[in-house]
């Protein structure tokens, strides 16, 4: 009996270790983006955005009612897309939260911020654009069907309407078609990169070409990643690979399964596993930390 019993004590204690296991709660992270010496990232689960630094220290809360969709850091200033699908702006100490555009029965599909203006698009096809107070919000132009990120440089904006890449004026004139079947993944200085759509939906292949829609380039093999000061990365193969911005020079990284990379920042890289989990890396695969 008193065998029995203590079988059944043992058995007791490790059902309970395993439920602790299993409910121990692992941070689902949305969006990354590092800054200076500072990490910013987004908690889905909780719906709210930390901070901490780079050594690990310092993690604070700063937001509640956070969408991990988009997030853009300017100077001292975040601005996000809020719960209600609009975007909304906070300082990166946690204080001043205001709301900058609200869409009403709309919701924004991405946003950009250049000097005093942000760009944002609402479905089905839509684009706007409004001072960082909030003023002065004006439609620019109407597309058939945005597809993607937009961005801004200069004194034009870049995006893909249905599989065409499109560039126009800031003030919505002079809208030029530059290329077919096209994903927009970045604009450098002169240079647009993007990448191809598959008839099943997915991305493959890097190219680029100049803004002005000449010199159109295939750099890679591959699916875009990040571009980092100099540096163009791509996933390849299972592995991650960097090259020069023109394709040349290119390298094996590492060979570390990623399901989804949220950000390249000098020697580290910010990257979710398929549970939500988040960690960091060293480019080399060393030095695995997890984000909580």
């Amino acid at each position: 009996m008193k065998k029995n019993i203590g079988l059944l004590m043992m058995i007791i204690l490790g059902v309970a270790l395993l439920t602790g296991c299993g409910s121990s709660e692992t941070a689902s992270i949305g969006m990354i983006k590092q800054s200076g010496d500072w990490i910013y990232y987004t908690d889905t689960e909780e719906e709210a955005l930390y901070k901490m630094k780079t050594d690990w220290t310092g993690k604070t809360r700063l937001a509640d009612n956070f969408a991990s969709g988009y997030m853009v850091i300017q100077g001292d200033t975040i601005y996000y897309s809020d719960m209600a699908g609009g975007v909304s702006k906070i300082q990166t100490d946690g204080s001043g939260a205001a709301n900058v555009v609200d869409v009403g029965k709309e919701s924004s599909f991405g946003f950009e911020v250049s000097g005093d203006w942000i760009y944002y698009s609402t479905k089905p096809g839509s684009i706007y654009k409004t001072k960082t107070d909030g003023s002065e919000k004006t439609k620019i132009a109407d597309i058939s069907s945005f597809e993607g990120d937009m961005k801004v440089s200069g004194d034009s904006i870049y995006y893909a309407d249905g599989t065409s890449l499109i560039k126009m004026k800031t003030d919505g004139t002079g809208a030029i078609k530059l290329s077919d079947n096209a994903v927009l993944h970045a604009v450098e200085g002169d240079w647009i990169y993007y990448g191809d759509k598959t008839e099943n939906g997915e991305y493959e292949n890097v190219h680029r070409l100049k803004t002005d829609g000449t010199e159109q380039t295939k750099l890679a093999e591959g699916v875009f990643t990040a571009i980092d000061g100099d540096s163009l990365y791509y996933s390849k193969d299972g592995g991650l690979y960097r090259a020069n911005l023109d394709g040349t020079a290119a390298a094996k990284m590492n060979k570390v399964e990623m399901w989804n990379i949220l950000g390249i920042y000098g020697e580290y890289i910010y990257y979710g596993e398929y549970s939500g989990a988040a960690y960091r890396i060293n480019l080399d695969g060393s030095n695995k930390k997890q984000l909580e």
